[in-house]
């Protein structure tokens, strides 16, 4: 059986290091970015949110008419 010898030169991993390190940093930022829409993936129902934005406008709307 044949000897493999394996060197692994330091530039390569400085490189591979800062690489697995960038993807998980990126794929952190990427999650709290959109937090919010995989968030409301799990939520109860969508129109419990639309209810509170029609009752939250409607007095703002009856003001302007009178």
């Amino acid at each position: 059986m044949p000897d493999i010898l394996l060197y692994i030169d330091p530039t390569a991993a400085g490189l591979g290091l800062q690489m697995l390190l960038g993807g998980i940093v990126g794929g952190l930022v990427t999650i709290r970015l959109f937090w919010g829409r995989v968030f409301s993936l799990f939520r109860k129902s969508g129109q419990e949110t639309e209810e509170t934005v029609a009752t939250s406008e409607a007095p703002d709307a009856a003001e302007e008419e009178v």
